[in-house]
Order: C-alpha cells, then structure tokens, then sequence
C-alpha cells in the first residue's frame, strides 16, 4: 500500500502540469453585416485625421455591467485590426457629452433606442455635434452563455476543465446629421480553452474576435464571414483570468 501511494505521488505532479498546459484559445466567430448606404468610404471613415468617427458607450441590456467591457473589446478590435486608429474612444465620447452639458440628452438618447432601436434625431444631430463627428459606432453586447466540462479526473478529482464562452454582439453605423442607419452587423463568437479549474476564458476576448470580424465586413463590404482559428498561448497573455 505504501509502494502504491508513494507511485501516485510521484504521478499526481505530472497529471496537475498535464492538466495546466494549455493550447490556447479555440476561436469559432460568424457575423451577418448590411450596408443601407454605399457611402461614406469605409476606409476612409475610420482613418480619417481629424477623427469624423466615435464610438458610443456601449449598450449591454442583458448585463448591463458588461457594458464598458463592451466598449473596451470594440476599442481593442479597431486598434487590433489596423482600421480604425482614429476613432474617438467611447471614454473621449463620454467626457465631450458630459462637458457639454448633454447628459440628460444622452440618457433619453440610449433610453429610447434601448427601448425601440432608434435614435431620435435631435438628440443624435445636438450630441454628434458636440463630440465633433459626423458618424458614430454603437457596440451592443445582446446577451453571453459560459459552460465548462471536466477534461481530466484523477482519484475522483477534476484537474482540469474545457470552459467556452458564447457571446452575441451587434454594431450599428448612424450618421448623425442625417439620422440614417449606415450599416449593421451582428455577430456571435464562441471562444474555448483548457485551463485550470477555477479560470475561465475571458469574454473580452470572445467579444474582441467578432468586433474584428465585423469590422472587416464593414472595410471589404462583405455581407457576412465565419471564422474559426487557433489562438496560441503566447498571444492569450491575461486573457485566461482567475
């Protein structure tokens, strides 16, 4: 009996490293785009210097906590992607709203089209012209599942699980001095990996994917793309969280 616990001693080390070792992340993302109008050049709308595009705080209804985690993941898919480098961050779009004195308006503005998917138009024209853009992205995260399962049980113990996360997101193009809705995108992401129990895959991450994928659908005016790719540990730093 000793000679046998003192094997599984020797073993459990190299079951808990085997359980640890990651691939990275696998990356499944599919997004369905529409354009109403074939101006402005997108290209263009997204380099432009000075900016004429911002991002609006993001709407998250479902989990309304999520919302500037939202808000980060567009900002970090349009830096990631090449295209937008000089798109107004929605942080640099709150604080113009705010010094504008525009909070109400902005309030009653992400209220109703919460609410009823439109943006009212004099609210919309006052606020983009206080930012000082004639276009602005709206980034909604619609709603995100996570589940896991043991990959690996030893003696009755879990040493490691597959945990994936599923989220959905939409982007919306408005031009602020016509009212017109430009384009829209929806996307669903699913991003899963090996890991450790008690981590789990990040949903930025997942988030970050489909904005990119969105993004290219708005830059190559594609109607809609799937994507399915690897993510190896050595681009994933910080995005397996405990």
């Amino acid at each position: 009996m000793g000679r046998t616990s003192h094997r599984y001693a020797l073993l459990l080390p190299l079951l808990l490293l085997a359980a640890c070792s990651s691939d990275g992340f696998k990356m499944v993302a599919q997004s369905h785009s529409v354009a109403y109008r074939l101006d402005p050049d997108p290209k263009g709308l997204l380099l432009s210097v000075p900016p004429i595009c911002a991002v609006f705080p993001a709407e998250a209804p479902s989990a309304p906590g999520y919302s500037a985690l939202t808000g980060m993941a567009l900002h970090a898919a349009l830096l990631s992607s090449k295209h937008g480098e000089t798109v107004l961050d929605a942080g640099v779009t709150a604080s113009r709203i705010n010094k504008a004195g525009l909070a109400n308006d902005w309030h009653l503005l992400a209220v109703s089209y919460r609410d009823g998917g439109v943006m009212d138009f004099d609210r919309l024209s006052k606020i983009g012209k206080a930012i000082g853009v004639r276009h602005i992205l709206v980034p909604t995260l619609a709603g995100s599942v996570s589940n896991f399962g043991p990959r690996l049980d030893f003696l009755g113990l879990t040493l490691g699980r597959t945990f994936w996360t599923t989220v959905d997101i939409s982007l919306q193009l408005w031009d602020t001095s016509t009212g017109d809705l430009v384009w829209q995108s929806t996307a669903s992401c699913t991003a899963a990996a090996e890991v450790v129990i008690a981590t789990r895959v990040s949903m930025k991450t997942a988030m970050q994917s489909g904005f990119v994928l969105m993004i290219d659908d708005l830059v190559q005016g594609r109607s809609e793309s799937v994507m399915a790719a690897d993510v190896p540990d050595t681009k994933m730093s910080g995005e397996v969280v405990k």
